[in-house]
């Protein structure tokens, strides 16, 4: 794919028809595994992905597997570059890179805060699951004392 210098309307290599039975094989590119590591900070799914680089989620998966295994931290990680890129922009004296971090960061302690608070007196554990009609009436039934409290069990056999 590397020796093809058209791309179409979106820089994608143009794949000519070549001598030979069926479609060729899927190539690793750098620039396909960029774009893929992107949709998955901007939250895209591996279908989605798999359509930004033109081809199946199997074949997604067989060449760009490194990538899929990062997919869950994608937008952290790209997030923390982001920051480091600015840090060290801020630390060469340029002002509006250091105004922009200053910025990031107050936000994103903002949005700390406003998960802590939103969360704020749940333990994590849902509370007691809401039970059905014969799950209630069993429990009603156990909870019967006197003359019509259920029995006890049977002692076992002593022999």
């Amino acid at each position: 794919m590397a020796e093809n210098s058209e791309v179409d309307l979106f820089g994608l290599p143009v794949v000519r028809r070549g001598e030979g039975r069926g479609r060729p094989s899927h190539q690793w590119t750098l620039e396909n595994s960029n774009r893929v590591l992107l949709a998955f900070a901007r939250g895209l799914s591996l279908e989605q992905a798999a359509i930004v680089i033109g081809v199946s989620l199997p074949t997604l998966r067989k060449h760009y597997f490194s990538e899929v295994k990062q997919q869950a931290e994608a937008k952290l990680r790209m997030e923390m570059t982001q920051l480091v890129r600015l840090n060290k922009t801020a630390a060469e004296g340029n002002v509006a890179a250091e105004k922009e971090l200053g910025r990031r960061l107050e936000k994103a302690a903002i949005a700390d805060t406003a998960d802590r608070v939103a969360n704020r007196g749940r333990n994590g554990a849902p509370a007691h699951p809401r039970l059905g009609k014969k799950e209630e009436a069993q429990e009603a039934a156990q909870a019967v004392t006197g003359r019509f409290a259920p029995r006890s069990a049977p002692p076992g056999l002593l022999n």
